[in-house]
This record gives structure tokens, C-alpha cells and sequence, in this order.
């Protein structure tokens, strides 16, 4: 099974969240997007056993994974 990321990337207004490659949200801060990237990704491991994964779109590089769930 592939692991689900959800990842926050830099937009006009602030921060996105997105959950593969699907909007879901937007945020000010993205220190808030990274909480609920987080939380998001912890509770779908917890609660139905997807392997997820929290990253940050750097701007044109290469993502980075700051978290892993199983």
C-alpha cells in the first residue's frame, strides 16, 4: 500500500493544505497548516491503519517529509 501525504505549500494568501493531490484548506501560518497536516495524517493511521505522511512543498525543489505514520 502507497503511503497518503499530506502536503503544505507556500500560496498567495498564506499556506495549502493539501491531501494527495486535492485542496483541502488554507491557512495564515504555516506552523497552523503543519498542526492539521499533522493531525490529519495521525488520525487517519490511528483510526483506519493507512501509512501517511506529512511534507512541505519547498517553493520549486524537492519536497521534504517532516513526518511519517506507519
Amino acid at each position: 500500500m502507497s503511503r497518503l501525504i499530506f502536503t503544505v505549500a507556500p500560496s498567495a494568501p498564506g499556506w495549502e493544505l493539501y491531501e494527495g493531490q486535492e485542496s483541502r484548506f488554507c491557512f495564515t501560518l504555516r506552523e497552523d497548516a503543519l498542526a492539521a497536516a499533522d493531525l490529519l495524517a495521525r488520525t487517519l493511521h490511528s483510526h483506519h491503519g493507512f501509512a501517511t505522511g506529512v511534507a512541505v512543498d519547498m517553493a520549486g525543489a524537492e519536497s521534504v517529509l517532516v513526518a511519517a505514520h506507519g
